[in-house]
This record gives structure tokens, sequence and C-alpha cells, in this order.
């Protein structure tokens, strides 16, 4: 399936990446992944968490598979701004991954460059590469490279919002 990679360079905020944007298969299948037994585990993915992360170290060529339910509100007290995990119908000019439903529920796959500490503000800067993925209540992905399994809501303004998505997360390790 065709996606479309975008990389994003931002020195400011610290942060090196690469964001494949696919509706599918992110890499070519894995090989044979009958040897390793898979690891399932459920995560809860609170609506104005950020990334939440799963605790997954995935590699190259592993499978994941998703299942998501629950119910999140985008905006407290808004009815008209709930939304299961595939999302609102509605798309806006800055969320994570662009040309997916508002709302819905995505991941990241993140490996660590390098940290460092602001000097001014002394917070810890993360220098990453990544790649962001549409998830929705159901999606099958294969991890293109090495990296931390990440999980979240497709919108950057977090801090009005309230629920959780509950996450089955099946990896098969190759």
């Amino acid at each position: 399936m065709a996606g479309r990679v975008r990389t994003i360079f931002s020195a400011g905020a610290g942060l090196l990446g690469l964001a494949v944007l696919a509706s599918g298969r992110l890499s070519p299948p894995a090989q044979d992944q009958s040897a390793i037994p898979p690891l399932e585990k459920t995560i809860a993915v609170a609506a104005e968490a950020g990334w939440v992360d799963s605790g997954l170290d995935v590699g190259p060529g592993d499978e994941i598979r998703f299942s998501a339910s629950g119910q999140i509100n985008l905006q407290r007290g808004n009815p008209e701004a709930v939304c299961g995990p595939d999302g609102l119908d509605l798309i806006t000019v800055e969320q994570p991954v662009p040309n997916q439903n508002l709302g819905a529920l995505v991941g990241k796959v993140a490996q660590l460059v390098a940290r460092r500490v602001d000097e001014d503000s002394g917070v810890e800067i993360r220098d990453e590469v990544f790649v962001l993925f549409f998830i929705g209540q159901e999606k099958t992905v294969t991890v293109p490279f090495s990296g931390r399994l990440y999980l979240g809501v497709n919108e950057n303004v977090l801090k009005d919002n309230a629920g959780a998505y509950s996450v089955v997360v099946v990896r098969r390790r190759v």
C-alpha cells in the first residue's frame, strides 16, 4: 500500500523525526513468526495523556495487531465531541497523523537518538527518529525499525479531553 513520507526536522524542539504515514503495512511482511510466541498486553490510553508508553520495545519486521474499544470526549461537556477509536469524521490542520480522523487512536514507534538538557530551561530534550501511524478500532502493522511503541489520540489539544481507549496489543516477533 502506498503511504506518504514526511520528514520532520526541528532543532528548536530537539526533534529529529521521520514520520511514515501509512494506511496499512509500514514495511514488507515478516518472514517466519511461528518460532516466537506472541506477547499480548492491554493498555489504557487516556485522552488527555499525550503519548502513552506501551512498555513494549519492538523490532524491524515485528507484526503488531491492535484492537481498541472505549470512548473519549475531545472537549469536555460537548456531546458532539465524543468518539470511539476511529475518531470523528473531522480533520484539522495540526494533528499528529494528518489526513486521519480527529481523536482516532494512533501509534508511534520512536528510537531515541540522544538526550540532552536545555541550558536555559533545564528541560530534558529527546532527539528521536519516529514513525507515526493510524490505528483506529483495529489495525495490524509491521514495524520498520527498532524502537519503543507509544499510543495516543490524533489531536494536539489534549487538556480539555476526557475518557480513555482500552487497547489490546499483540506483538509477534520475527
